[in-house]
């Protein structure tokens, strides 16, 4: 403690600061700033973005889907085109055997000249049924498909199974005649196996009018040829 001097010889006790002391603190008049948030500004485009892609993506879909099935129908219409093609080849071909065999029954006991004139004029109409189907086949294998479009392919190969096996039936009966009268199981199991995959090919909803055609192509018939179907 440390003493100051006053007038008159008076002297008055001072403490001395205490330097082990907690320093004093003072308090601002005009208040202590506010502390910066830590809080960043909102980001309200987010949910539009999000938004806008989220409809991006549901429009993508639509349209590849919507893409497809449209394909779809586009391959079968081709497919259905040709095999209409490749049956009409089928139908012109009994068309013109029945008639041939028709001319010569109506004459009654076949002489040995009418025979060989019979057997002459269906080896002509087996060769040329022949190249006509096969011709016809072709524009079948000559479809394209998608990748992916399995079923479409699966009922390609199996009217093409039905086209192979009329061309060996006429192959056959350009080399003797008398397979005309003969059964053609094969032409006729390929025939209703193909059926199956044809139908399963078709896309819901059908365009083209492709389920009425397919029904048409499928119809059992009126009355078979000799020993086909078509």
């Amino acid at each position: 403690m440390v003493t100051l001097p006053l007038a008159m010889g008076d002297n008055v006790p001072v403490s001395e600061p205490d330097p082990t002391s907690a320093p004093m603190e003072y308090i601002d008049a005009g208040g202590a700033p506010a502390a910066p948030s830590s809080r960043r500004p909102g980001r309200r485009w987010v949910p539009y973005v999000a938004g806008a892609v989220a409809f991006l993506i549901v429009l993508v879909g639509l349209g590849l889907f919507v893409g497809d099935w449209a394909a779809r129908n586009l391959e079968m219409r081709a497919l259905i085109t040709q095999v209409e093609s490749s049956e009409a080849a089928m139908g012109d071909l009994q068309s013109n055997v029945q008639s041939i065999f028709a001319e010569y029954q109506s004459a009654g006991p076949l002489s040995p000249e009418d025979r060989t004139a019979l057997e002459a004029k269906l080896t002509a109409a087996a060769a040329e049924g022949r190249d006509a189907i096969a011709k016809a086949g072709e524009g079948v294998a000559a479809v394209r498909w998608l990748a992916w479009h399995r079923d479409v392919r699966d009922a390609q190969a199996a009217y093409l199974a039905h086209n192979r096996a009329w061309q060996d039936y006429l192959g056959r009966a350009a080399e003797d005649p008398s397979e005309f009268g003969r059964p053609q199981d094969a032409v006729n199991e390929t025939f209703m196996a193909a059926e199956d995959p044809v139908r399963t090919a078709l896309p819901a909803p059908v365009m083209f009018n492709l389920l009425q055609r397919v029904d048409v192509i499928f119809a059992p018939p009126e009355s078979s040829g000799p020993g086909q179907q078509a």
